[in-house]
């Protein structure tokens, strides 16, 4: 019976963690502690928008609100960027205006949605303190 019990105690655990990793947009305060300083890598898929081949795209976001991105197989994008309900937004200086973004965060990572058209624009793959890319 405590073998039983302990079973249920542990499958129990296990249904509330995944109740936990449920589809969540991020608040601001939970975006800026994931991005500001941060430079996030972005898996792109193929098709989209200015990276027709798809690929990772690091993007830096500055402390001073600066932004740089590099594009798989494109240009280097510079903006600035800042917070705004729930989702961040870059104005880039060689690229889109007003660009805003809301991180979802789900059994597959943090998807990157765009928040005027309701769909993802890729998957976070990983986020690393400070400008390892040197953005």
């Amino acid at each position: 019976m405590i073998n039983n019990s302990l079973g249920l105690i542990t499958l129990a655990a296990v249904l509330l963690a995944q109740d936990a990793y449920a589809d969540q947009t991020m608040t601001t305060h939970q975006l800026e502690a994931l991005v500001t300083g941060n430079t996030l890598y972005v898996e792109i898929p193929e098709g989209a928008p200015g990276v027709p081949d798809g690929g990772t795209a690091p993007i830096y976001y500055a402390e001073d609100g600066s932004a740089a991105a590099q594009l798989p197989g494109g240009p280097k994008l510079v903006g600035t960027w800042s917070f705004e309900a729930d989702r961040y937004c870059i104005d880039w200086d060689n690229g889109p205006k007003n660009s805003c973004t809301q991180l979802v965060r789900g059994s597959d990572g943090y998807r990157v949605m765009d928040t005027k058209l309701g769909q993802p624009r890729g998957l976070v793959t990983r986020i690393v303190v400070g400008n390892p890319e040197n953005l």
